[in-house]
């Protein structure tokens, strides 16, 4: 139970329990079709029974039959079954029964940076000791505060430390989206970001500190309450398809906003690069919460969230469909309603389409079905219709209904 196996598992088991919104309606609508069919049945019963005896019961039958709802209610959970099928061998898999459907309807995309938009395998760049411990002192003691974090940038650090001793550190706490403190020789130290160690060792800003951010990169101080202790520059890859990714949610229409804790220098940069429409830098979970229920306030607006990390988890619940990396924490990928496996975001820009498709093939479906009851039970109504003329009119638009959702399987 404990596998990754096991957790898609879960994943798809959740997903496949809850009902989308047009699948309820769909119901909702056979429901009524079906106590109306029974009156109207019963009624051309009778009736017939005055005009023809002989022909009533076969009259009767074939109202029920030609008309029986099978179309209606295959129309919808055929379509999202194959295309739930055709996502996850993309490798996006649909863990919430909305999911497509609202996919389909998105017109913002918003995006974390580190993890998402980048590879989140962040590499030591620069160290800049502000005291008196030597470069390699300082990165073992920010690797040493570091060891229970997931974060990118903590993962960054640790690898960069490579194999050098760690001190021992008690009393290790986090702070989501700002930063770690712990206890070094009965001192409290903390690392994260530049303001965040500011402001709880109550010491003024290195006057270094904007020399270093000019360098690019995501920036990290270290310090303790005697003073600052060091600064670290790490860097990130944009991913291989992240332009392309960008460059097509344009082309649908899709507005884009990346959403990140980093400086805004680096986010900015990163937004340059990629062709970002909107990049927003230095945010908390809580901004991160608070821009999108911003986006909300428009009616008209259906925003999707891609992240991976922890300090993601708040802002993936709020959105209305939210995506998470494969790699990333349990706690994103819970919250989430796709999960990306592959981490190719090239991946999701087809799960789009693939989802926008669906819509499509599910309101053909629709349209056919009503179209056929309402053409077929007049007829069947008025004696045109025999039960066994019913019986394979209603198996034909069954069958039509199954082999246009299996169009969906053509997506690649």
């Amino acid at each position: 139970d404990a596998t990754r196996l096991a957790a898609i598992r879960r994943l798809m088991e959740r997903a496949a329990t809850d009902k989308p919104r047009v699948a309820t309606l769909a119901d909702r609508v056979a429901v009524v079709f079906i106590i109306a069919l029974l009156a109207l049945a019963g009624v051309t019963g009778v009736a017939w029974y005055f005009i023809d005896p002989q022909r009533a019961l076969w009259v009767f039958v074939s109202v029920l039959v030609v008309a029986c709802p099978c179309a209606l209610s295959l129309a919808t959970p055929t379509a999202l079954t194959v295309a739930t099928d055709v996502l996850a061998r993309m490798g996006v898999l649909v863990t919430r029964g909305h999911a497509i459907e609202t996919l389909a309807r998105i017109n913002h995309m918003v995006l974390d940076k580190t993890g998402t938009l980048t590879y989140g395998r962040m590499k030591l760049e620069e160290v800049s000791p502000l005291g008196d411990l030597s470069a390699d002192e300082v990165l073992a003691l920010a690797a040493a505060i570091e060891q229970g974090s997931e974060h990118p940038v903590a993962a960054g650090l640790r690898e960069a430390a490579g194999g050098l001793p760690l001190p021992m550190v008690l009393g290790v706490r986090a702070q989501t989206g700002q930063g770690m403190e712990g206890e070094v020789d009965g001192r409290s130290v903390w690392i994260g970001r530049p303001a965040f160690v500011a402001a709880n060792a109550a010491l003024a800003l290195p006057e270094s500190l904007a020399r270093f951010e000019q360098g690019g990169g995501t920036v990290v101080a270290l310090g303790a309450r005697e003073g600052w202790l060091a600064l670290f520059r790490l860097g990130d890859v944009p991913r291989a398809e992240a332009g392309a990714f960008i460059a097509g949610l344009k082309a649908d229409g899709i507005r884009t906003t990346m959403l990140s804790g980093d400086t805004p220098v680096v986010v900015d940069a990163v937004a340059v690069a990629l062709g970002v429409g909107e990049a927003h830098g230095g945010l908390t979970p809580q901004d991160k919460q608070g821009r999108i229920v911003a986006l909300q306030q428009d009616p008209a607006a259906v925003v999707a969230m891609v992240g991976d990390g922890v300090n993601d988890a708040p802002v993936l619940a709020q959105a209305h469909v939210s995506i998470a990396m494969g790699g990333g924490t349990d706690l994103a990928r819970n919250k989430a309603d796709i999960v990306l496996l592959n981490e190719n975001l090239g991946s999701l820009g087809r799960g789009i389409e693939a989802a926008r498709m669906t819509l499509r093939i599910i309101r053909q479906n629709l349209w056919w079905s009503f179209a056929y009851n309402i053409t077929s039970v007049p007829l069947a109504m008025a004696g045109l219709v025999t039960p066994w003329m019913a019986g394979i009119g209603m198996a034909a638009s069954s069958l039509l209904v199954v082999l246009n959702a299996m169009r969906l399987q053509r997506v690649r």
